[in-house]
């Protein structure tokens, strides 16, 4: 009878210990599969809380009740639903939200599915929900962080192939450097529009003064032409009056 009794409480204890630590594993003996004509993404690996998929995002279950992901697991990629405030969670809270798996994976299922497990926290549940109640997080965006940084993130809802297998939250952020707006714009109005007409104006003079030289050439050529005649030739009245000036003189002598 003992016996008996002590196998009893072994298999209530192995049944309920994986409740007590929020993980799923309900073993699906006759799965049905879920159709989509939507993309699809794959685990690499398996489990519940942060696990990874093949198309670079990681993911957080968003069903407690169902059965975990295994590695190989194929999830249409769902761009729709997603919670916000999760996002908020994510982006808003980012450095709360990596602290401590367990303890993302435990905020993610009070908001999916009203569970509270043991690493749950509520001030910082309630101050998310008073974030997410003032702003509607996209799922793709960009957030500045300081004058140098920005976040780049982009959120899913990634759905099992399995109707009986969890589904999952997916998110993919990272950080890069800020190009200061101001002077790309100032080099842009500096080498463009400003640049162009100032370049154009230069042009311009550089023609006029082209054309005032070949204008001041044609003078000089004109002119330089008259003197030249002028010299070959003489003038003509001064001609005639030697030449008569010559004869009067011949005759007197």
């Amino acid at each position: 009878m003992k016996l008996k009794l002590l196998l009893i409480l072994a298999i209530l204890a192995i049944t309920v210990s994986p409740v007590m630590a929020g993980n799923n594993t309900t073993v699906v003996d006759n799965p049905t599969q879920y159709i989509s004509d939507e993309p699809m993404t794959e685990a690499l690996e398996s489990g519940d809380s942060n696990i990874s998929f093949s198309d670079g995002y990681k993911g957080y279950c968003i069903e407690w009740g169902e059965h975990s992901a295994e590695k190989g697991d194929k999830f249409y990629v769902h761009d729709e639903d997603v919670d916000n405030n999760i996002k908020t969670f994510f982006v808003y809270f980012y450095e709360e939200s990596q602290r401590d798996v367990i303890a993302t994976q435990h905020m993610i299922w009070k908001f999916t599915d009203d569970k509270q497990f043991s690493r749950f926290n509520q001030t910082l549940y309630e101050k998310i929900i008073e974030k997410a109640a003032t702003v509607k997080v996209p799922n793709d965006g960009v957030l500045k962080v300081n004058d140098t940084t920005e976040m780049v993130y982009s959120f899913r809802n990634f759905i099992s192939n399995i109707n009986e297998y969890q589904n999952y939250f997916a998110y993919k952020i990272y950080f890069r450097n800020i190009t200061p707006e101001s002077n790309l714009t100032e080099n842009s109005t500096g080498n463009g529009s400003a640049g162009t007409s100032q370049n154009l104006t230069n042009q311009t003079g550089i023609k006029e003064n082209i054309v005032q030289n070949r204008t001041n050439a044609s003078f000089k050529k004109a002119k330089l032409a008259k003197v030249n005649g002028n010299h070959e030739t003489g003038n003509p009245l001064v001609l005639l009056a030697l030449s008569l000036a010559v004869l009067v003189f011949k005759r007197r002598k």
